[in-house]
């Protein structure tokens, strides 16, 4: 039917998009023309109106035949809006949990599930086929091209992707597991689809709109149709999340359904059913007849490891293990005795519970454990467990395991690291076993932790048994050679030195022989064949160590029979030695043999396997109907094929090219085309972030490449915003594996800060991974971005530039531009370490394998102190060790390097001491005798027999104790007393003397100082002098050079003292110019001449006058320089010593969130460290001088995350912020400027500082010469009509204060009788802008004050305390002024709720009821011209976020999020006060202004229903009041306030003090 506006066009595209739940994407009208309305020309006849929200575009409008019709028209569009949700519960019976009544039709096609899939888009797909077929699209350049690449392939793989979805969602998941939320996501998800769909539609029947499409695009410089193939990339997203929520919902249901079974039967039922689970997790064991054991020989390692697991009580051992050499059995014994646990009574009575089989490998990271974890508990509980951390995952695990008794079984063990966390979760576990094998016998002695441990070795068969287990390959399948004898068995066991895999492969050449002639036999040939190999080895390479030659002989005999059984040989050898891309512990999925054999189907997959697996050459796992069919080699087969390749290394790079290669055609990627330019190069890229995960791709995908000699691609990749994304994603949400990757990037330099933004942007929790991942890229492609327009290097440069590119095509609006001198930095810091807890003390070292290990002390509250080890040589993963009781008292490594003595960590809490061992992370000892907290240790190196090595600790007992650090058990050596009150610091003195006695210092709370010798015990001095306690102390000249030593300790009486031993350690200087307590004391050596050169002094004291450094020279004892540059006092001091520094270095870590290096030659700060969001509480040095690595600065900040400097790494610019502290309130000051946007803007931070910022540059202005401490939000207003802000309010404590521009006190409101909370602008009495002020107070009274007379008008009570108001109408209309506020109790603790009233009224309106959390924030939002906001946005700490139409009291939508949100703001227009700017104090640095038109991103009409929300992480989120939708919003992270300025631009005040300017991109 024609157009009421434009008859003559044909057709016109309007898509009817599908609601969402409370959000409507569009709107129905009918009318009737009027003659005097917008349609003359149809007067009298009924109009159908279609109108898109927000109102943006054109109506459609067209004429009905009737009255009945139009209302016709209406009723069957609203049907069509309806939410797919809404559907499906009134026509299914779905969206409830259940199954829908009668003869309901499922909107999911009849069949198997995995026949399933999506209507719409196996339509979509099949049309776009038919249409290209068909020529439809001929004749318009660059359309035909379009629907053939995005739709055939995108949609397909979002067919894919989605299609088993709604079968299962809808009939599988009921609502109280989850089921409610998927339907809601598959839901929206078929609506974007539907429009698309539509769109492509429209598209092929409309030549106007394809030509217009292709025009367009070559205009703009565009792909055709680049938006709608973004849109469906962005949908397979979507569906690709849907899925995993569909997993995690799967999982709970299952445990729903398990736990209502299990209730119904009887014990007998559920102990089977026990059994079953145990049994289900369990790998297969080989055929039964393929192995051989006698379970009533007691002697054999299977039979001694079952009697062992089977104890219970106090005779049972808290660990059994099982140890031996590679191919000894030991898996294969392990797996027999958990079948036989699972299949026999015994065993399920032992462990009803049942018996769960994980495998720990040498590649097995963290991260790994953490899932395995996880996974654990969920079956032993069947409630779905997650955990983001591996401490979470253990004390999960640790949860569950309580009150069962199961078998739980480690195999493989290379680490004890990684076997520690299932040992700490079963520690406490009185009816559970654990069962672990490993080649060390020491790994599992470490696993037992001082526990009573039981090993068992399983190596080499011996006698009967080995014959037995040879005869039972050879004769496996009821082949029997008749060529056996006794001389014949004996001599191959001899020839396979009774190794279990050399049995095997010689059994299995024997049973090939007897088959292929069974006249003949198999052994007498099979002996010749082996025979005829020995003593190859030492003339011929086979990849296996000597120790395994008769292994080496039987795999040689093996794969020359591949070469020998039938026409197939050849294709045969090629498949077996194309698994040289298997490695150690490899579990390859037949999809991946399939690509590595290129066949097609898993039957094929199969044929090849068993072939294989009949020959002792490969382990095979899900051979069995509707399994999982994988392979896996054994090690040394593993080192048998390197061997074979050693001289064709063309050849092996042909296997792992092949692989790859296969794997993209099965995926359905396109072979790289001309390639990508990266600087002077161009490399061929695929799109391999599309391969799909199958448990092997995901992980072996760079190595791949990089064996098949795409080394070239890989970089590309791993600086591709997609390719970065799926590796996120693989990983389960965290960057492990992407830093996994870029260790196999060789060359390219900035790969390491691209792994530090992505770590620092990925790890804050909340946020779905979908935003997070958009925070990765917003933030690489800023931070890069900045980097190349700073002047990157010329060899970086094509690396950065693909980098950013890639990013910013991978963002999805809206997302922020930050403008003019708002610039966000490449981190400084190489590596970030997330923490779950306040960190209260770090350590770190480097190893001797030169692995760095950083050590951290968590005290999370009234629990236990935790100790979490972060070890680089543990693939970076994270231990986590309890136990650890009492008061954190010190952290320290110590010997290690030159010392000659093991390198430990010591720590202290409560009044014990634990010493662990770097290598193993095993605790070697627990030092108890101390009666109080320990304090400080330092060690004593040994030096020859005359001086063992000694741990010397000072504790809150005020004695000192030594401890000998060879025997541990021995307790304390001596025990040094004379102090009567703590001792506070140690240093030893004559360090390193051998044949001299050996004395150490001790300060103390007693004002003393004492000196000690350590071989008897004797107090050789006592130094008195301070008048205050001692808090620290060190010695110069120790070092052997024959200079005097001294002792110099740093006292609270604000003076350091020198004590010289050659003046019979007295005192002979008294170092003054600190007026705080001297907390901190370093010696810094020069580095010409190793002698001690300065001493540096701090202190840590809050409110110091000064917070600068003071350096003394210790030829004369004066004070040679101050080290300025903290702002607030100093928490820490480390020297670094590094010889690829020219000059000493010391690093100070300071409460103001900064680590400074200072060159103490040059007597200067060098750099300056930022990125740590909350005050520096511990600083270390690891030294690499001992491995030739370069000195990392490690610190730690409270809750803030760890983060490791490189002081010789390429210097990044730093921005340094005009804010030293969060910045609390940002404050718009007037309006107008270019397109209206504010053109100053204040900010009130911690510091006490109020700063100013011009908006027009986004750069800083002024600093507010202002004498007062602001802590809270203020208002400004023009006082003399010019329309300048001339006059600021700002609640001062119980006051409020008026002040002009210049700081000088107008008047001073008093009546409020606590503290005022915030304070508001509205127009007077009288109508005229700004003429009153409302105030805020914990006094629960809001009052208003006239701003002429300062007189209180009027004074509205409530029923408690105030927390924030906000305006919905300031009255400049002549309406009523009405307001928001938050009322509840003090300190944001219990219930709040929202008054809406009416200045003037005594009526008020009241948002929401009790509720448990508090409300943190509300914003008004909307009102355009009429000044009168119609939403109301509240957010509560609980996550949740309110949208309310206030005027009717009722709540249009509710959002609930796993954050806790902070602060909301939004775009409510105010008043115009003119265009000039704040005269007086304010100047401007001339930067150049960016508001233009190009960088806007939408109208003021854009933003005007939308409100910015700030979580507790500094994370942004936008909602739309209109549209009721919430979508995260990539902004500069760590935000703690925000304020947002006309034509949808926002400022953020960040934790670290920095102000940045953006403007949103639609």
């Amino acid at each position: 039917m024609p157009l009421v506006s434009q008859p003559e066009k044909g057709c016109c595209f309007f898509p009817l998009r599908r609601d969402e739940s409370g959000a409507a994407c569009w709107e129905v009208h009918i009318f009737r023309a009027s003659p005097a309305g917008e349609l003359p020309a149809v007067a009298g006849r009924w109009v159908i109106e279609l109108v898109h929200l927000p109102n943006r575009g054109d109506p459609l409008r067209f004429c009905a035949a009737s009255k009945a019709d139009a209302r016709e028209w209406h009723r069957q569009l609203r049907m069509r809006a309806a939410p797919l949700v809404l559907v499906w519960t009134r026509h299914v019976g779905v969206a409830g949990g259940g199954g829908g009544g009668g003869g309901g039709v499922s909107p999911t096609l009849d069949g198997p599930a995995a026949a399933r899939h999506l209507l719409v888009m196996d339509a979509l797909t099949r049309g776009a086929g038919h249409l290209v077929a068909a020529g439809a699209l001929e004749g318009v350049a660059g359309v035909a091209e379009f629907v053939t690449e995005v739709t055939q392939k995108e949609t397909s793989n979002l067919a894919a992707a989605a299609g088993p979805v709604v079968g299962v969602a809808l009939q599988s998941v009921d609502a109280d597991v989850g089921g409610a939320e998927l339907l809601h996501l598959l839901s929206r998800l078929l609506a974007d689809i539907e429009a698309a769909a539509g769109e492509l539609h429209h598209l092929v029947r409309s030549r106007r709109q394809r030509a217009w499409l292709a025009c367009s695009a070559s205009c703009r410089g565009v792909e055709v149709a680049s938006d709608l193939g973004d849109r469906l990339s962005q949908s397979r997203r979507n569906a690709n999340g849907l899925l995993d929520q569909l997993v995690l919902a799967l999982q709970r249901q299952t445990a729903v359904d398990t736990s209502c079974i299990l209730a119904a039967v009887g014990p007998d039922a559920q102990l089977a059913a026990a059994a079953r689970a145990g049994w289900q997790g369990l790998p297969e064991l080989p055929e039964d007849n393929s192995i051989f054991n006698d379970w009533d020989d007691p002697s054999l390692p299977a039979a001694r490891l079952y009697d062992a697991v089977m104890q219970s009580g106090t005779t049972a051992a808290a660990v059994v293990g099982a140890h031996g050499m590679g191919g000894g059995g030991k898996t294969t014994t392990c797996l027999l005795v958990a079948h036989k646990v699972s299949l026999e009574n015994d065993g399920r009575l032992r462990f009803p519970d049942g018996v769960h089989w994980t495998q720990l490998s040498r590649h097995v990271g963290l991260a790994d454990v953490r899932a395995q974890l996880c996974h654990l508990a969920t079956t032993l509980s069947g409630e779905l467990v997650e955990a983001i951390d591996l401490e979470l995952a253990i004390k999960r695990l640790k949860a569950v395991l309580k009150d069962k008794a199961c078998l739980v079984i480690l195999d493989d063990v290379w680490h004890e690291p990684r076997a520690a966390p299932f040992v700490r979760a079963l520690a406490h576990s009185e009816g559970s076993s654990l069962l672990l094998s490993s080649r060390s016998e020491d790994i599992i002695n470490a696993c037992g932790r001082g526990r009573n441990v039981l090993c068992i070795k399983v190596s080499e068969r011996h006698g009967t048994d080995a014959e037995s287990v040879l005869v039972t390959h050879a004769e496996r399948g009821g082949v029997s050679a008749k060529d056996k004898t006794v001389e014949r068995v004996r001599r191959a066991v001899e020839l396979c030195g009774g190794l279990p895999l050399a049995l095997a492969v010689f059994g299995s050449l024997v049973r090939g022989h007897a088959l292929k002639s069974p006249h003949e036999g198999g052994w007498a040939a099979t002996l010749d064949q082996v025979g005829s190999r020995q003593g190859s080895l030492l003339t011929q390479s086979s990849g296996i160590d000597l120790e395994y030659c008769c292994l080496s002989d039987c795999l040689h005999a093996s794969y020359t029979a591949l070469r020998e059984d039938d026409d197939d040989r050849p294709l045969r050898v090629r498949n077996f030695r194309a698994l040289c891309v298997v490695r150690t512990k490899d579990q390859l999925p037949w999809t991946a043999l399939a690509a590595l054999w290129n066949v097609e189907s898993r039957a094929a997959v199969a044929v090849i396997a068993r072939d294989f697996h009949a020959r002792s050459l490969v382990s095979l796992r899900g051979l069995g109907p509707g399994e999982t069919l994988s392979l896996s080699l054994h090690d040394l087969v593993i080192d048998f094929l390197a061997g074979l390749f050693e001289t064709d290394s063309a050849g092996q790079a042909a296997c792992y090219s092949l692989m790859v290669e296969r794997y993209c055609q099965r995926n359905g990627i396109a072979a790289a085309g001309e390639g990508v330019s990266l600087g002077r190069t161009r490399v061929a890229l695929r799109a391999l972030w599309l391969l799909l995960s199958d448990g092997y791709v995901e992980r072996a995908l760079p190595r791949l490449l990089v064996a098949a000699g795409a080394a070239d691609e890989l970089h590309l990749l791993l600086l591709d915003m997609r390719f970065i994304a799926s590796r996120v994603e693989a990983a389960g949400g965290h960057s492990g594996l992407y830093r996994s990757d870029c260790c196999h990037a060789v060359g390219v330099a900035v790969l390491g800060d691209v792994v530090t933004v992505v770590e620092g942007a990925v790890v804050t929790a909340g946020r779905p991974l979908s935003a997070r991942l958009q925070q990765v890229a917003w933030e690489v492609a800023a931070r890069f971005g900045s980097l190349l327009s700073d002047g990157a290097t010329e060899a970086d440069r094509p690396a950065l530039t693909y980098l950013c590119q890639s990013a910013r095509a991978y963002l999805v609006s809206p997302f922020v531009e930050l403008l003019g001198a708002s610039r966000l930095l490449v981190p400084q810091e190489p590596r970030v370490l997330p923490v779950s807890e306040r960190v209260s003390r770090v350590c770190a070292a480097f190893k001797a394998s030169g692995g760095l290990f950083i050590v951290t002390a968590h005290c999370p509250g009234e629990a236990p102190t935790i100790l979490n080890v972060w070890d680089e040589d543990s693939e970076a993963g994270v231990t986590a060790f309890e136990g650890h009781v009492g008061e954190v008292g010190c952290l320290a490594v110590v010997g290690g390097g030159a010392s000659g003595t093991p390198q430990l960590v010591i720590f202290g809490a409560g009044c014990a001491l634990r010493v662990w061992d770097t290598e193993h992370w095993s605790c070697v000892a627990v030092l108890e005798g101390h009666t109080k907290a320990v304090r400080c240790v330092t060690m004593v190196t040994a030096c020859g027999s005359d001086t063992p090595a000694r741990l010397v600790s000072g504790s809150r007992d005020g004695t000192v104790r030594v401890w000998d650090a060879e025997r541990w058990s021995a307790g304390s050596v001596t025990v040094l007393e004379g102090h009567t009150e703590e001792v506070t610091c140690l240093a030893v003195v004559n360090y390193g003397q051998c044949g001299s006695r050996v004395l150490a210092a001790s300060g103390s709370k007693d004002k003393t100082l004492r000196v000690w010798d350590l071989h008897d015990g004797e107090c050789v001095a006592v130094l008195e002098g301070h008048a205050h306690r001692v808090m620290s102390v060190v010695v110069v000249g120790d070092d052997g050079s024959g200079a005097p030593v001294h002792v110099v300790s740093g006292s609270v009486d604000q003076t350091l003292r020198v004590w010289s031993e050659a003046e019979r350690w007295s005192c002979t200087a008294v170092l003054e110019g600190h007026t705080e307590p001297v907390d901190h004391v370093a010696v810094v050596r020069n580095g010409a001449c190793s002698e001690p050169t300065w001493i540096v002094s701090a202190s840590r004291w809050p409110r110091a006058e000064s917070y600068a450094l003071r350096v003394w020279d210790i030829k004369d004892w004066s004070c040679v320089a101050l080290l300025e540059g903290h702002t607030q006092a100093i928490t820490g001091l480390s020297v670094v010593d590094d010889v690829a520094l020219a000059s000493p270095r010391l690093v100070s870590g300071s409460r103001d969130k900064t680590v400074r290096v200072w060159d103490v030659a040059a007597k200067s700060c060098v750099s300056v460290l930022e990125g740590h969001t909350r005050q520096v509480t511990g600083l270390a040095v690891a030294s690499g001088r001992s491995c030739g690595k370069p000195a990392l600065v490690i610190s730690s900040a409270g809750y803030d995350k760890v983060r490791v400097w490189n002081l010789a790494a390429r210097s990044t610019r730093v921005a340094l912020s005009q804010h030293a502290k969060s910045v609390l309130s940002l404050t718009a000051m007037g309006d107008g400027g270019l397109d209206g946007a504010a053109v100053h803007l204040m900010s009130v931070s911690k510091d006490e500082i109020v700063q100013v910022w011009d908006t027009g540059t986004w750069s800083h202005v002024a600093v507010m010469p202002w004498p007062y401490q602001l802590h809270r939000r203020v208002a400004l207003f023009d006082g003399n009509g010019c329309g300048v802000p001339t006059h600021v309010v700002a609640p001062m404590f119980r006051q409020i204060f008026v002040l002009d521009m210049a700081g000088t006190c107008l008047a001073k409101w008093c009546g409020h009788t606590s503290i005022v909370v915030d304070v508001a602008l509205v127009s007077g009495a009288d109508g005229r802008a700004a003429g009153r002020v409302l105030s805020a107070s914990t006094d629960k009274t809001i009052r208003v004050w006239d701003v002429d007379s300062g007189a209180c008008l009027e004074v509205i009570h409530f029923p408690d305390s105030l927390k924030q108001l906000e305006v919905l109408d300031a009255g400049e209309s002549g309406s009523p002024v009405r307001f928001a506020a938050v009322v509840g109790p003090d300190f944001g603790v219990g219930p709040h709720v929202v008054h809406v009233t009416f200045l003037g009224q005594a009526s008020t309106r009241i948002l929401g009821g009790a509720r448990r959390h508090a409300i943190d924030s509300v914003a008004a939002v909307g009102g355009g011209a009429s000044g009168s906001a119609p939403y109301l946005v509240s957010i509560l700490d609980d996550g949740t976020v309110q949208v309310w139409d206030w005027e009717r009291a009722s709540c249009l939508y509710v959002f609930k999020e796993s954050v806790s949100w902070s602060r909301c703001a939004s775009w409510r227009p105010r008043p115009p006060m003119g265009t000039g700017r704040p005269s007086g104090v304010l100047g401007s640095d001339g930067a150049a202004a960016v508001n233009d038109a190009a960088v806007a991103g939408g109208s003021t009409a854009a933003f005007e229903d939308a409100a910015v929300l700030i979580d507790r992480s500094g994370a942004c989120a936008l909602v739309d009041c209109r549209q009721l939708t919430l979508r995260w919003l990539p902004a500069p992270p760590s935000a703690a306030s925000v304020c947002c300025l006309p034509g949808g631009r926002l400022a953020w005040g960040l934790r670290a003090g920095g102000v940045y300017g953006g403007q949103i991109t639609l």
